[in-house]
Formats: structure tokens, sequence, C-alpha cells
């Protein structure tokens, strides 16, 4: 695809995520964190798929964009709110601070690995090593969901 199409395709994906974020925000909270995560870790894997069996046209990539838009926004919630399921909101800020370290250390990480990838073994491969990641983080997520409170204290927290 042409530089000036990928722009267009990549600048996109920041108003669906910020979509993604008022519908969630306009649905009245009725899904916790880990809903929201669950949400996010089964749309992004197959928002990748798509773009691999689509072998990157113009409309693999516009649904990519929509799926993985959509996808990201809800995992940006699903982060931020997680800890409350767990936490009431006066132990929130101290588990928030706990879990953000590990998470900014794999974020400041992952860029210059997928780049490497990229480069050296092309895009198929750095998709599929996302598609793995993403469905791990779908299987821990589901694991979860076996250690979550009951749904009404979920709910009072947030």
């Amino acid at each position: 695809m042409p530089a000036l199409q990928a722009v267009a395709f990549g600048s996109a994906l920041g108003v669906i995520q910020v979509g993604a974020r008022a519908v969630g925000f306009i649905g009245g909270g009725k899904w916790d964190g880990i809903s929201t995560g669950i949400f996010a870790g089964v749309a992004l894997p197959v928002a990748m798929v798509l773009l691999i069996v689509g072998h990157g046209t113009h409309s693999a990539a516009a649904v990519f964009v929509v799926l993985y838009g959509l996808g990201s926004g809800a995992l940006a919630v699903a982060r931020a709110t997680i800890p409350l399921v767990f936490y009431d909101q006066a132990e929130y800020a101290s588990a928030a601070s706990r879990i953000a370290l590990p998470l900014n250390l794999i974020s400041a990480a992952s860029p210059p690995l997928f780049i490497a990838l990229l480069t050296r073994f092309g895009s198929d491969a750095l998709l599929e090593v996302a598609i793995l990641c993403s469905g791990t983080a779908l299987v821990l997520l589901m694991l979860l969901t076996r250690r979550r409170p009951a749904l009404d204290h979920a709910a009072r927290a947030v």
C-alpha cells in the first residue's frame, strides 16, 4: 500500500480507539475491566489474522483498523479498570502502581523487538508474534475471570 494510504488508515486508528473508549463510557460501566479486556483480547488477534489472510488489501486494512482500534481502545480502558475488580477504591492507587512497572517495561521493550522482527522476518512474522502475545493475554484474562469476586462487588467499585 502506498505510504499516503497507509498514513490515512493509521490516522483513523486513533479516532476509532477514542470511539471505543466513548462507547465504554456511554455504556454505563456494564462490563467490568476483565470483561472489557476479554473483548479486546478477542478483537486484537482477530484483526491481525484478518490482515494476514487478506494479504494487506485495502479492505483487509480497513477491517483491521476498525477491529484493532476498537480492541486497543477497549484494552486501554481494561488496563485502567481491572484493578477495580479486585481492589476497593482506597487500595486502587497502590495496586495500579504495582501493576504499572511491569506493564511499562513491556511497553518500552516491545517496539525495538517488534521492529527487529519486522525488518528481519517481515510483517507476517510480526503479526504472528503479536497474535501469540494477544492470545496469551486472552488466556490469562480467562484464567483471571475465575478469581474475579462476585460481579456485584465489581459493579459497585466502578
